[in-house]
């Protein structure tokens, strides 16, 4: 009767309510909004001259929108040549080039001051009027030799050139990276809808030992992806990252499907699932047979594990390709050789930090719901969750593998 009739009116709105939530969060996902520069300080007979090379990814750009404030090309030059700022002792000798490289998918600009002495100290304003919560990340030499990064988090904030010795005065420091690790895996939807997904699928020891693996996992090819021991093809990590999202979900919903006698069958059904991504989308045949292949292999084997050591292995497996996507982000900075392991190592604990909180506030979510509702409400507010994360996997997986 009534009583029916409302409890599936609030079914619906819990269901519209996280379907609204989904395209409020940013798509852009652990594409967090940061540009780079490197500065080159070069002693002259007759003061100093300042090379800077700026580079911003061109998906990052365009998502901030610089249309809304630039009406033409050279209001945008003049935007740029404003954006630096070495002092009154520096002029800008012409105007800034502005380079796209379309193949990479990365736009770079030049600047080339000359300045009566070495500046005291840097302001950037590069696109953080653009974005609230934009990041520039600016590192560079002296006459060769390589000075402290530095990441300016607000347009307020001084990069103190003339006081580098002085580890006080220059706020260039490991904590920056941790906060910024904290703001990648805040800020990184596609990351934290793949932990979603391990809470709802492992319980007990089974989920200490399922994110131990995935933090194994992504630590390790973070590390080697920013210290360029791995080459990251970034198009292709985060089709890859989508794909592990929608894999998990499939999981939760449908792995009691693949059964080891069906194998054939379930291979077959995937690739027919997967073929249009090779007709409308950048994915070769032979991608799509591996990803058809291990998504029926690994079902059918997950389906039948009781040994603790298979979810560490897929949880490893899956954090060495979310790791690389965060190495693509912490290594465009072009990182200082001399300090590479202390700032891959503060990035990295800022990233498990935020995904412990995280982790914590969602498992304590579950166990008061668990516990203060009944178990018919408890599993629809775990399949809804479910739901959300199938639907997320599929939009990331589909539309990077398209391209769009």
């Amino acid at each position: 009767g009534i009583g029916m009739t409302l409890l599936k009116q609030m079914k619906y709105k819990k269901i519209f309510f996280l379907f609204l939530l989904q395209f409020v969060c940013s798509l852009e996902a652990h594409n967090r909004s940061e540009s780079y520069s490197k500065f080159q300080f070069i002693s002259e007979e007759i003061g100093v001259n300042v090379k800077v090379t700026g580079t911003i990814k061109q998906s990052i750009f365009e998502g901030l929108k610089p249309d809304t404030l630039f009406d033409s090309y050279g209001q945008f030059i003049n935007y740029l040549g404003n954006s630096i700022d070495l002092g009154e002792g520096c002029k800008l000798n012409q105007a800034v080039e502005f380079n796209q490289n379309n193949a990479a998918g990365v736009l770079k600009f030049f600047w080339d001051f000359d300045c009566d002495a070495l500046p005291s100290a840097v302001s950037i304003s590069l696109f953080q009027n653009l974005g609230i919560n934009h990041t520039h990340i600016a590192r560079g030499s002296i006459d060769g030799q390589t000075i402290p990064e530095f990441m300016f988090a607000s347009q307020s904030d001084v990069w103190l050139i003339n006081a580098l010795p002085n580890a006080e005065n220059n706020q260039s420091s490991y904590v920056s990276y941790l906060l910024s690790g904290i703001e990648h895996i805040l800020g990184g939807w596609d990351h934290l809808f793949f932990l979603l997904g391990l809470l709802l699928l492992f319980q007990g020891r089974f989920l200490i030992i399922a994110i131990t693996g995935f933090t194994l996992g992504h630590s390790l090819t973070l590390g080697f992806g920013a210290m360029n021991v791995l080459r990251v093809h970034a198009e292709m990590v985060e089709i890859l990252i989508g794909f592990s999202i929608l894999l998990l979900a499939i999981e939760k919903f449908f792995k009691h499907h693949y059964e080891l006698d069906s194998l054939v069958k379930n291979f077959a059904f995937a690739i027919l699932a997967l073929i249009p991504l090779v007709i409308f989308g950048t994915l070769d045949i032979l991608t799509i047979i591996g990803l058809a292949l291990f998504l029926t292999l690994y079902l059918s084997l997950t389906l039948h594990y009781s040994s603790q050591w298979v979810p560490l292995l897929i949880t490893i497996f899956f954090g060495l390709i979310h790791g690389l996507g965060f190495a693509s982000s912490i290594s465009e900075v072009g990182l200082p050789q001399d300090r590479l392991l202390p700032i891959i190592l503060s990035f990295n604990l800022g990233v498990e930090i935020g995904q412990l909180v995280v982790a914590f506030g969602i498992l304590s979510f579950l166990m008061l719901a668990r516990h203060y509702l009944s178990n018919s409400h408890f599993n629809s507010i775990h399949n809804i969750a479910g739901t959300v994360v199938f639907s997320m996997g599929t939009f990331w997986f589909v539309t990077r593998a398209v391209g769009i």
